[in-house]
């Protein structure tokens, strides 16, 4: 909402110059230029503000069995990649106070503060085909906010921590290895049968990492 304040301002200043334009002489060429280039500007922001609206207005899906469930609708038929931590205690500063949602661009735009973890989704991506990719992608857009560690297996990529929380910081970890605790890569809501960097994506895909126990 605040991000439309300086647009809405700018608009409506421009708008009383160009209505007092049309009162000038005809003779008074500054307020026929003027009038003009607030024109341009009004035609080259419209994006930008019309982004802010959707988002502004954007609700959360509420469909339990759509994989773009409790996500922003304007991400529908978009791809995302969320990253969930299992209470605030395990979360990251700043986002410990429910699930965050960012846009393609890193815009922080909405948080579900009833969601059932922390953390935060970033979506609004479009043809992507691996999950490697889209991981970058994400991690890239929100300033690293979601930067990983990771080591390098031959049978794939193991993450280590997310946001530098690690999985037996979330639970104990038994030193002998009978338990512990893992980052888990979920698709469309369902566990993934292969790496993140086997993963070949839909349209719509919604790619997960979150904490799970053995």
């Amino acid at each position: 909402m605040n991000n439309l304040i300086p647009f809405a301002l700018t608009f409506i200043i421009i708008s009383f110059f160009i209505y007092q334009s049309t009162k000038s002489s005809e003779n008074n060429l500054f307020p026929k230029t003027f009038a003009t280039f607030s024109l341009v500007f009004i035609l080259i922001t419209f994006s930008s503000i019309n982004t802010e609206w959707n988002r502004m207005t954007s609700e959360l899906v509420d469909e339990a069995d759509d994989p773009h469930y409790g996500l922003p609708d304007l991400w529908d038929g978009k791809q995302v990649f969320c990253f969930h931590f299992p209470s605030p205690e395990t979360s990251p500063s700043g986002l410990d106070d429910g699930r965050h949602h960012f846009d393609f661009d890193g815009t922080d735009f909405k948080t579900d503060k009833d969601w059932n973890q922390t953390g935060g989704c970033v979506g609004g991506f479009e043809d992507f085909d691996n999950g490697l990719d889209l991981l970058n992608a994400a991690i890239e857009a929100t300033g690293n906010t979601f930067l990983i560690t990771s080591t390098e297996f031959s049978f794939g990529l193991q993450i280590d921590s997310i946001s530098g929380i690690t999985p037996c910081e979330a639970y104990e970890c038994a030193s002998d290895g009978s338990s512990g605790a893992y980052w888990q890569l979920l698709h469309n809501g369902a566990y993934s049968m292969v790496g993140i960097s086997d993963l070949a994506l839909d349209e719509d895909s919604v790619v997960t990492w979150q904490i799970a126990t053995y």
